[in-house]
């Protein structure tokens, strides 16, 4: 026997024992959501509900097997049985048993991202493809038009406004003929195992066998539901009416991922007879730190009311430092690490997005200090960054043939083959400058008209910007090659803009190329052994550390345009800009550093704080410098 009431708190226990019907957990960060739901599920299962009767739906495998093995260790022979995974898991169940109902076999193959996109390649090829977008932007778009149930014009014009109509009714085109060469091979993607769950769900008796056989869903991270998962949920927990969601509308950071907060918000209309509990106790953070999170979430108009408690003794209240310069925020976080001997292991720096941490990731290189990236690679080695690096290094060897061929493949009609034939002819002059003289004659001495159009170009680019500062070397590469690129190859596009960008503003810190590329280059290698580093600091996103926590964290550029976003003016994206300060925050458990510069090298003035710190009670207006002896001190 299970003994809850040693186990849980009030809170918890409460949500154990009286989780029966249509119930909305509003679970704090740190309030221990993972723990109740675990326990709701054993004590189900010590009451006597037949373990397959119970429908455990998370949104990452990772998660689900965390609870099914803690479930075993509480009820050793319930587990099995329990339909528990994440919802493409339960989709893939139920369409094996039903998949003939919509013109499937039930052996349907289910085809990863890779395969779906040589899936969209070969459709593509059918198509003039002018204009139109790489396989992996396009797969982006059906993707969030399915998951959000919005039509693909739709979707374009809310996140792609750069496509025109032309490219926009290709995309319909492809969308089409996608689903129809997937039908005919009885081939099923991930998103299809949940549109097409929802699809069987609109036969009556599918829809009251699936609701029928389970008495209680639980469901993990409602706040991350996107419109068609909300559909599901709401058709497959009609007949019982036991389904417990638990969420927290304060973390809902993933709209650009399709995911609605409306269905958290609004669930205790969509389930009249909803029962709302609050989980606010926290054990991870320091009463200081909730204090803050509370204050600045407070500001958000469109929430569910929640009030987080710390259970954790007093602690440091958290410090706001603001410096003349990002180089100067990236010399103070590198200088504490070495100062304070903190646990770089138990240490974060977190931003909003990943530019932020351009100056501070060569900076720790130039200390030799290991770190990783969290979710994704180095500043210096993204495929764009290293793109831009390529076009520079032309510049100070033009017989660098790898960095020639990176930049002719960027081009529309230029292959291996063509490229390296390419190299091959202009390499055979001494100096660049001797190239762009005779572009002409290279051009024509080319093996296709194409090629030769793409040489042409590529010289005349350098040529532009063979006399200029390397700030307007990278601004050429950008707006007159690159920007066009990253729309057809890229979802992200803006942020990879975003990026470029920021090494712009870093360029004008150098006095010659060399040093700079040399700098890059230096970064990109970087690893300091990490494989065989015990501790290293974690840089990461704010959306990559959710779920995570470090003793020590730093949240930096906290300054207006950076964070929240200059593109956020609308309402409901600065509420979501605040609501991902609120999840950067209560990551932290200890000590809490808030740094932004005063100075912007992007638009030549003084930055303003911001309003998030404000909101907190966070403002400080001292400035943080290095004196001559190699101390901080405060101005």
């Amino acid at each position: 026997m299970v003994d809850f009431r040693k186990e849980l708190n009030r809170e918890q226990l409460k949500v154990v024992y009286e989780g029966d019907g249509p119930c909305l957990v509003l679970s704090g960060p740190g309030s221990g959501k993972t723990r109740t739901l675990v326990y709701r599920t054993a004590f189900l299962l010590e009451k006597g509900v037949n373990p397959s009767r119970i429908l455990l739906l998370t949104f990452t495998k990772k998660a689900a097997k965390e609870m099914l093995s803690r479930i075993h260790q509480l009820f050793p022979k319930g587990r099995e049985k329990i339909y528990g995974g994440t919802f493409h898991h339960a989709g893939n169940l139920f369409l094996r048993r039903y998949a003939s109902r919509i013109g499937y076999d039930p052996g349907f193959i289910i085809i990863d991202q890779e395969d779906s996109k040589s899936l969209l390649k070969e459709i593509i090829k059918d198509i003039s493809k002018e204009g139109l977008p790489k396989a992996p932007v396009i797969q982006s778009i059906i993707s969030l038009s399915v998951n959000a149930k919005k039509e693909t014009k739709q979707v374009i014009e809310e996140q792609f406004p750069y496509f025109n109509d032309l490219v926009v009714e290709k995309i319909e085109e492809i969308k089409k003929k996608y689903k129809e060469r997937k039908k005919r091979g009885n081939l099923m993607d991930y998103d299809d195992l949940l549109e097409k769950w929802n699809e069987i769900l609109f036969f009556e008796d599918i829809q009251k066998e699936i609701a029928e056989q389970f008495f209680y869903i639980l469901i993990d991270e409602y706040q991350d539901t996107n419109a068609l998962q909300d559909e599901i949920v709401r058709k497959i927990s009609g007949t019982h009416g036991n389904i417990l969601a638990v969420g927290d509308d304060s973390q809902s950071i993933y709209s650009f991922r399709a995911a609605n907060i409306e269905n958290i918000l609004n669930f205790p209309k969509n389930y009249p007879q909803c029962k709302t509990f609050r989980l606010e106790k926290n054990y991870r953070s320091t009463p200081q730190i909730v204090d803050i999170a509370n204050r600045v979430i407070e500001n958000n108009e469109r929430r569910l009311q929640k009030k987080l408690e710390s259970v954790k003794k007093e602690g440091i209240f958290p410090e706001t430092l603001s410096f003349s310069s990002s180089f100067e925020q990236a010399r103070f976080i590198a200088e504490y690490l070495k100062k304070e001997k903190s646990s770089l292991a138990g240490t974060a720096v977190l931003f909003r997005a990943h530019f932020h941490s351009l100056e501070l990731e060569m900076e720790l290189v130039r200390q030799k200090i290991p770190y990783i990236m969290r979710g994704g690679v180095r500043f210096a080695e993204q495929f764009h960054v290293k793109d831009l690096m390529a076009f520079l290094r032309i510049y100070l060897n033009f017989h660098d043939e790898t960095s020639l061929k990176r930049i002719l493949l960027r081009q529309e009609g230029i292959g291996e083959v063509s490229a390296s034939k390419i190299i091959k002819e202009i390499t055979r002059k001494k100096t660049l400058t001797e190239a762009i003289k005779d572009k002409e004659s290279i051009k024509k001495a080319t093996s296709s008209q194409k090629s030769g159009e793409g040489i042409f170009f590529l010289l005349s680019l350098l040529e532009k910007g063979m006399e200029k500062e390397v700030s307007e070397k990278i601004d050429i590469f950008r707006e007159e090659f690159y920007d066009q690129y990253l729309n057809l190859s890229f979802e992200n596009a803006k942020e990879r803009r975003g990026d470029l960008k920021r090494i712009m503003e870093l360029s004008e810190k150098y006095e010659d190329l060399h040093t700079m590329v040399s700098d890059f280059s230096l970064s990109e290698t970087f690893k300091e052994e990490e494989s065989d580093e015990k501790e290293a600091l974690t840089l990461s996103t704010i959306h990559q550390a959710k779920g995570l926590e470090w003793e020590t964290v730093f949240i930096i550029s906290l300054k207006e345009g950076d964070f929240p976003h200059s593109k956020s003016i609308d309402e409901e994206l600065l509420e979501e800009e605040r609501r991902l300060f609120y999840v950067a925050i209560t990551r932290c458990k200890e000590r809490l550093f808030l740094t932004y510069p005063l100075y912007s090298s992007r638009d030549k003035k003084i930055g303003i704080p911001s309003r998030f710190l404000s909101e907190g009670g966070l403002i400080d207006e001292e400035i943080i410098e290095e004196n001559e002896e190699g101390d901080w001190e405060i101005f």
